[in-house]
């Protein structure tokens, strides 16, 4: 019982290590959406100084909007039917992506994004590191016996 949990403990303090890293480090996403008639999107990537997005839209007319994590329009356009865009983070933070089909056909998204994952994440890491510690500390328990 004693090294089943001591290697119970010790895998989860090191998937917790590798998830804390993880849900730091910026990942490429790919952006690959439809929008029907008079719907809209929101693509809100978390993303560090430097971090990169490429967004192509095209199809029936759209409005897009671009805004950086301070709510400053990055870029901005209405009744267009096609868009090409590459961001490069100015400001680290969430950026909003907005696009609203105005037309009457479908529109495709497509292209990518470097974001990183939530606080949620980051927490959920951290949790499989105490419970590591306190499964070890159970395992010590069983030694004594």
């Amino acid at each position: 019982m004693f090294y089943a949990a001591i290697a119970a403990g010790a895998a989860f303090i090191a998937i917790g290590i590798a998830s804390s890293i993880y849900a730091t480090q910026a990942v490429d996403v790919r952006l690959d959406n439809t929008i029907k008639p008079g719907l809209s999107d929101d693509i809100t990537p978390d993303m560090n100084v430097g971090n990169t997005a490429s967004i192509m839209v095209s199809g029936s007319t759209f409005d897009i909007k671009i805004e950086d994590p301070d709510k400053q329009v990055v870029t901005s356009k209405s009744n267009v039917t096609s868009f090409n865009y590459d961001l490069t983070a100015q400001k680290a933070g969430e950026y909003h992506i907005g696009v609203k089909n105005t037309g009457s056909t479908n529109l495709s998204i497509a292209g990518h994004t470097q974001t990183k994952s939530s606080p949620l994440g980051l927490s959920g890491a951290l949790m499989l590191l105490v419970t590591g510690v306190i499964v070890v500390g159970l395992g010590l328990r069983f030694s004594r016996r």
